[in-house]
C-alpha cells in the first residue's frame, strides 16, 4: 500500500484461480494473495483494502474482476471484503463501509511468462 505514488486510486481487485490480485488501474500491482489451505485469502484482502481506505479516505468505487469458471460463492466473499468491514461485536463496532460502489467484470487473462 505504501509503495503507492498516486493521489486517485482506481481499485481492482482480480480473482485468479491461485490467488487474488490487489492493484490499481493506474500504479499497477499492489499485492498478490496466493491461495492457502482453505482457499482464498479473503482476510488478508480485507486488510489491505482497510488500509487502502484509510490512505483514500474519499474514494468508494472499486471493481473486481472474475474468470468465468469463479464460483459464485467466491465472487460473494471477495465483493463483501471488499465492500465493508463487519461489525466487530466485542467492541460493539459498527459495520464500516469501505469501498461499496462495485462493478464487476471479466478479468483478463494472465500473461504467461
Amino acid at each position: 500500500v505504501e509503495q503507492l505514488k498516486v493521489d486517485e486510486l482506481k481499485l481492482e481487485v482480480v480473482i485468479r484461480p491461485d490467488a487474488i490480485e490487489v492493484g490499481d488501474k493506474i500504479g499497477g500491482l499492489i499485492a498478490r494473495l496466493p491461495n492457502g489451505a482453505q482457499g482464498y485469502d479473503t482476510a488478508a484482502l480485507a486488510q489491505i483494502v482497510e488500509q487502502l481506505k484509510t490512505r483514500f479516505p474519499q474514494q468508494g468505487n472499486a471493481t473486481v474482476l472474475a474468470l468465468p469458471e469463479t464460483s459464485y460463492e467466491v465472487l460473494v466473499q471477495v465483493m463483501d471484503a471488499v465492500r465493508e468491514r463487519p461489525a466487530r461485536a466485542v467492541s460493539k463496532e459498527p459495520a464500516v463501509p469501505l469501498f461499496p460502489d462495485i462493478s464487476i467484470g471479466d478479468a483478463p487473462l494472465a500473461k504467461k511468462s
